[in-house]
């Protein structure tokens, strides 16, 4: 120990620590003042206001930037028709092994190559071979989805849009369709041209959507409808292409 007034004092064998220096101080408060920023968007759980109306980029919580997408997308899928109208989507495994994402993207490039014939046959072909086989009677999805799939007499690939407000608000039917081929279960899939259109849906997009809210006049779109069915649409443009046969692997083996 020392008696040094200038000294700090300290225990024999004990360093003792440097004194805080300006440069110390100045990243502190750095540090100090980045902590804040990363935690303010938690005010707005507290605070009492719309969270969706002041979370934004760069100081956001989840969801971030979901207010700044595009309010609707464009899809190329494959959908099954029952013979009373109702839309199902078949699993993709119908498709191929690789899950969900590698299907869509392997549908996706071959509908951007002029191949939606192929796709729509092979549905058609794994539909129809699941379609002799018994239809389980269990509760699991696998069995539920199998029982709903039994009803599908037609597929077909499509393109279509779809705006995000009214889907998510419950109307699933796509505002614009584009039908690429058709095949019936069991049969040989054809190359069509024809565009289908959900009446009830304003093209320019819903009333809640981001035009309407940038103040662009969007008008309100008709009621809309209550079902998934051929009734819900407008048919325009219907072209009926020379049908194109495709044949698969087995009916070539079969030959």
């Amino acid at each position: 120990m020392t008696d040094d007034p200038t000294r700090p004092t300290s225990l024999p064998g004990v360093l003792t620590a440097p004194a805080a220096t300006e440069r110390d101080l100045w990243a502190l408060a750095a540090g100090a003042a980045l902590a804040a920023v990363l935690l303010s968007p938690v005010r707005h759980y507290f605070n009492g206001r719309d969270k969706a109306e002041e979370d934004s980029f760069p100081l956001s919580t989840y969801p971030m930037f979901s207010d700044h997408r595009k309010d609707r997308t464009r899809i190329p899928h494959v959908t099954g028709f029952t013979a009373e109208g109702e839309r199902i989507v078949p699993h993709y495994s119908h498709f191929g092994a690789g899950g969900l994402n590698q299907v869509r993207k392997q549908v996706t490039r071959m509908v951007r190559q002029g191949r939606a014939v192929e796709v729509a046959q092979r549905y058609a072909d794994a539909l129809a071979v699941q379609g002799e086989r018994p239809v389980p009677r269990g509760g699991g999805p696998g069995a539920v989805r199998r029982r709903r799939e039994s009803g599908i007499v037609r597929v077909e690939v499509v393109r279509s849009r779809y705006f995000f407000d009214t889907y998510y608000a419950g109307n699933t039917t796509p505002q614009v369709e584009t039908v690429h081929a058709r095949a019936d279960v069991g049969g040989t899939a054809v190359e069509v041209a024809e565009t289908r259109t959900d009446p009830t849906q304003d093209p320019q997009g819903p009333p809640t959507g981001p035009m309407a809210r940038s103040g662009l006049g969007n008008t309100p779109p008709a009621p809309i409808g209550q079902g998934n069915t051929p009734a819900d649409y407008r048919t325009e443009h219907t072209v009926q292409a020379a049908p194109r046969i495709v044949r698969t692997p087995a009916q070539e083996t079969a030959r």
